[in-house]
């Protein structure tokens, strides 16, 4: 696409799942890492929005994997900025092999936060107004995850130093680390994660307890679309929610 931003990636080792493939969080460090560079190269990156008093954090997310990459492998990971919605800053992504063949798809939406209120506001930039490309990945917008009404806990994460990202809360691959912890399974090792959708909330920050429930946890029985909620136990708010599809 023109216009868009893009670079290579290579699997190393320390990427790989016990299958011999890329982990569905190596494929969002890498979505999250282009978000921030190509920010950046358009005046509103990190160092920009922080002399701004503002910050950008993931507010949505859904990652669309039909093939995983493998140890060796060469990527290009392709993204562009979509403009505003209402309080929302989109970007999508591709990810294609070395013969250009599709192997994944992304879709995000971004919030501008006060960096001091850590409150959302509105820019007023007419740079993130600007589209860099109309193409959307997929054809529904992203939105609030609806949950089933049965919701069982299935583990707890206190927050350590090593979760927080430059912005001091636990970053957001971490919560897609830990929800697939908390359901995986020996049964679970030959299965793909195909799709993941996650909502997030509210920050997680140092000490916090987070409790986390999913509507299945039976490895062996466990739902092709499998739900995640994770509260903070402190005062019972809602951090994220997640949707993962497995094969």
């Amino acid at each position: 696409m023109e216009n868009a931003f893009s670079e290579e990636f290579t699997i190393a080792s320390y990427d790989l799942n016990p299958r011999g493939q890329a982990r569905l969080t190596t494929m969002a460090n890498f979505f999250q890492e282009m978000a921030y560079q190509h920010a950046d190269q358009l005046g509103f990156g990190f160092k920009d929005m922080n002399r701004r008093h503002s910050m950008w954090v993931l507010s949505r997310m859904k990652i669309r994997m039909d093939q995983y990459p493998v140890w060796d492998d060469r990527l290009s990971v392709e993204t562009w900025h979509k403009g505003m919605d209402r309080i929302f800053g989109l970007r999508d992504f591709k990810v294609r092999d070395e013969a250009g063949k599709v192997l994944g798809v992304a879709s995000s939406a971004w919030l501008i936060l006060d960096s001091q209120t850590r409150r959302p506001v509105r820019s007023d930039s007419d740079v993130l107004h600007d589209k860099i490309g109309e193409e959307s990945v997929f054809v529904e917008k992203l939105g609030k995850i609806p949950l089933p009404d049965q919701m069982k806990e299935i583990g707890r994460r206190q927050v350590q130093f090593s979760d927080l990202d430059i912005v001091r809360h636990v970053n957001n691959v971490k919560f897609i680390e830990w929800c697939i912890d908390g359901l995986m399974s020996e049964e679970l090792l030959d299965r793909e994660i195909r799709e993941l959708e996650i909502n997030f909330m509210h920050e997680a920050l140092l000490g916090d307890t987070i409790v986390f429930s999913a509507n299945e946890t039976s490895g062996s029985s466990l739902d092709n679309e499998v739900y995640c909620l994770a509260k903070r136990e402190e005062d019972d708010q809602e951090i994220i929610r997640a949707r993962m599809v497995w094969d």
